[in-house]
């Protein structure tokens, strides 16, 4: 059994804090941290798919961290994915954190109207809360496998993760400093 860890997080820039704004929520970021490696798998505007030294997010003011078993096979294919995605140099999901800023406003079928009308832009790139959902399906392989992933918010993943915590599938959180 392996463990690895749900970062939630938000900054003080213009794209978190109109995040938070539309979905109403304390989180404008989620990344997954890979605790045997210390590698931190995220995707970032501006940058893309990261995977990078998993302490970045320690001192942060605003974070909360919920951590999990996984076994040693998941870990492995979840490991093994974020490498490829490292690899392939995937952009991040301009139009996607738009059809997710729709889907919070105007429902979920606006939200995927727009994905498929947007379709050529979503193709080849990654947000946060996606990865962490396609990462979660090897663990998990019917996680949230009736909505599409790309339209999942951290906020809406946050509450998700909580309720498992109360089924004793994962870690209690621990907040840095965070007082919601």
């Amino acid at each position: 059994m392996k463990r690895v860890s749900f970062i939630f997080a938000t900054g003080d820039s213009w794209l978190d804090r109109l995040v938070t704004f539309v979905t109403r929520s304390a989180w404008s970021h989620v990344a997954l941290r890979f605790d045997e490696d210390d590698l931190l798998a995220e995707a970032l505007a501006g940058k893309g798919f990261l995977l990078e030294p998993g302490d970045k997010y320690r001192d942060w003011e605003r974070s909360q961290t919920m951590s999990c078993g996984v076994s040693d096979d998941a870990y492995a294919a979840m490991l093994a994915q974020a490498l490829r995605w490292r690899q392939s140099a995937i952009a991040y999901g301009y139009a996607t954190c738009l059809a997710i800023g729709v889907k919070e406003i105007f429902g979920v079928w606006a939200g995927r109207t727009l994905l498929a009308l947007l379709a050529s832009f979503t193709a080849n790139t990654l947000v946060c809360s996606e990865m962490l959902v396609k990462l979660w399906r090897y663990v998990e392989p019917d996680f949230l496998a009736e909505q599409d992933c790309r339209l999942v918010s951290p906020e809406q993943l946050h509450r998700i993760l909580l309720q498992m915590e109360e089924r004793d599938k994962i870690d209690k959180p621990t907040d840095s400093a965070y007082n919601c």
